[in-house]
C-alpha cells in the first residue's frame, strides 16, 4: 500500500528564495496538504515563471513505494519499543518558533491565519509535540513515548539533493530523566537505519551539559556566547580561535575553550581528555552521565560505533545534555540527530524531562539509492489495453477486472503512454485481446492476470 503520509504533492521552489504566500486545504489530518504558491515577480515575470517551473518537483509512484517501505520499517521499530504513533500540528505560532530557532526565521514558511496571526509551517516536530503534550497530558510524572512520520518545512542539503521541506521520522520520550532512556533512544535511532539495511554507521556522542558548564565558568556576554556557539556549530575554527583570543578570560579557561572543538575521537581516550579539562563540578557530573549512557550502548552492542565529540552543538536551541548524530558509512552528512531537552516542557507549564531524535528520510533515501538498498523499479500496473473502439464488452470487462483487484488501463490508439509502466500490454478488437502476437479471450487474459 502506498504511503498515505507521502501521497502529497507539494510544489516546492528549490535553490531559490522567492517571496510566497500560502493557502492551505486539508482533506485528511496529515499530508493531504496542498500548498498553493502565489509568486511575487517583476516585469520579467514570463521569463521568471519559466525558470520557476523548472524548479518544481513531483514525487513519483516508485519513490512513494520506497518511502512507504522505509516508513513501515521505522514505524515497526517505534512499535517494538512501545511508542504511540502521533501527528503534530502542521501550523504553529510564529513567536514560538522565533524564540527557539531565531537562526531559522528567514527560511521559515509563513502564512497569515484567519484571525490575522502570523503562523509558520513546522520547521521542527519536537516543539509542537511538547506543546500539545503539555495540554493533553498534564501529569508530568506520566511516561510518554511518541513516534511520528511528518513533513518538516526547513531547508536541507544532501550530496546531490536540496529541498525546502523533507519527510522526517523520529521518537520523543517525555517524563524519563534516566541515562537508560538516553541509551534506548539512541538504540532506537540506530535500529531505524538497520531496519532499512544500513549496518555500517558511526554514532557521534556529545554533551551540551559539559559545554554549558564550561560556559558558565567563563561569564561571557550574550553576544560573545552566541558567537562561540555559532562558530562551534559551523566548525569555523579560524573564526573560533580568533574570537577566543579576544575574550577576557583566564589563560587556563582560554586553553580549555580552545581544546573544546578538538575533543573528538575514540571513547576512552577522548573521555580522559575531557576529564582533564574539567574546571568545575558540573563538567565532571556531565561526564558521569555520559559514561552511563555509553554503558547502555555497550550492553546493547553499539559501543564499537561510538565516537565522542564535545565540540558539536545544534541549531536546535533546546538541548540541555546528551546530543548525538548518526552517520551512515561514507556519508558526509548525518542522517539522524537528537538529544536530551529537559527544560523545553517547562516553557509550556508542564515541567518534565525529555529525550528524542529525528531522521531526515529524504537524505536516507539518497544514501539508500547510492547503496542499492532501494527496491527495484518494476511496472506499477498489471495491464494496458489499447483499443480503437471501446465497445460494451470491453467496458464491462475492464470494470470486472478492476473489481477483482487488477490494475488495468484502457487507452485509445489516439493517445500515447509508456508501455514500461505495465506488466502486460494488449490490443483489443472484436472481443479478443492480442499480446505477443497471440489472441486471447477474456477468460484467457484473466488467467494471465491471475498469474502475475
Amino acid at each position: 500500500m502506498i504511503c498515505h503520509r507521502f501521497t502529497v504533492f507539494i510544489l516546492s521552489l528549490h535553490h531559490r528564495k522567492i517571496p510566497v504566500f500560502i493557502e492551505k486545504n486539508f482533506s485528511t489530518p496529515l499530508l493531504s496538504l496542498f500548498i498553493v504558491i502565489k509568486y511575487s515577480y517583476d516585469k520579467d515575470k514570463e521569463d521568471l515563471m519559466a525558470k520557476q517551473l523548472d524548479d518544481l518537483k513531483m514525487v513519483h509512484e516508485e519513490e512513494m513505494k520506497n518511502f512507504d517501505r522505509i516508513e513501515s520499517a521505522v514505524v515497526s521499530v517505534m512499535r517494538n519499543h512501545g511508542c504511540k504513533i502521533i501527528q503534530t500540528p502542521t501550523f504553529e505560532d510564529y513567536d514560538t518558533y522565533g524564540k527557539y530557532f531565531p537562526q531559522l526565521q528567514r527560511e521559515m514558511i509563513k502564512t497569515i491565519g484567519p484571525d490575522g496571526e502570523v503562523l509558520v509551517m513546522r520547521p521542527d516536530v519536537t516543539v509542537p509535540l511538547v506543546k500539545t503534550a503539555s495540554r493533553e497530558y498534564p501529569d508530568p510524572a506520566q511516561l510518554l513515548k511518541f513516534g511520528y512520520v511528518s513533513v518538516v518545512f526547513r531547508e536541507y542539503y544532501g550530496k546531490s539533493t536540496h529541498g525546502k521541506y523533507f519527510l522526517q521520522s523520529g521518537v520523543e520520550v517525555l517524563g524519563d530523566e534516566t541515562p537508560e532512556c538516553d541509551g534506548e533512544v539512541m538504540v532506537m535511532a540506530a535500529e531505524f537505519l538497520e531496519s532499512v539495511g544500513i549496518r555500517d554507521m558511526r554514532i557521534d556522542l556529545g554533551s551540551v551539559a559539559y559545554m554549558d558548564a564550561l560556559f558558565e565558568e567563563l561569564h561571557l556576554s550574550d553576544e560573545e556566547l552566541a558567537k562561540v556557539r555559532e562558530y562551534l556549530e559551523k566548525r569555523n575554527l579560524v573564526a573560533f580561535d580568533a574570537l577566543v583570543d579576544g575574550l577576557s578570560i583566564t589563560t587556563i579557561q582560554r586553553k580549555v575553550l580552545l581544546e573544546l572543538p578538538k575533543l573528538f575521537g575514540p571513547y576512552e581516550s577522548t573521555l580522559k581528555m575531557a576529564e582533564d579539562l574539567c574546571l568545575n563540578h558540573k563538567m565532571l557530573e556531565s561526564l558521569k552521565r555520559l559514561r552511563k549512557v555509553y554503558e547502555y550502548l555497550d550492553v546493547a552492542g553499539y559501543s564499537d560505533r561510538v565516537k565522542l565529540d564535545f565540540g558539536f552543538t545544534s541549531h536546535m536551541g533546546y538541548y540541555t545534555d546528551l546530543v548525538f548524530k548518526i552517520y551512515a558509512q561514507g556519508a558526509l552528512y548525518s542522517l539522524i540527530s537528537g538529544g536530551r531537552y529537559d527544560s523545553l516542557a517547562a516553557q509550556f507549564q508542564v515541567p518534565r524531562p525529555a529525550c528524542g531524535f529525528g531522521m531526515n528520510m529524504n537524505l536516507l533515501y539518497e544514501v539508500m539509492a547510492e547503496s542499492d538498498l532501494l527496491e527495484e523499479i518494476v511496472p506499477s500496473c498489471d495491464l494496458a489495453v489499447v483499443y480503437d473502439n471501446a465497445d460494451r464488452n470491453l467496458i464491462l470487462t475492464l470494470m470486472d477486472w478492476r473489481r477483482k483487484g487488477h490494475s488495468v488501463l484502457g487507452v485509445s490508439t489516439k493517445n500515447r503512454f509508456n508501455p514500461g509502466d505495465y506488466k502486460i500490454v494488449a490490443s483489443y478488437s472484436d472481443g479478443l485481446f492480442k499480446t505477443d502476437e497471440k489472441g486471447f479471450t477474456k477468460e484467457e487474459m484473466e488467467a494471465k492476470l491471475g498469474g502475475l
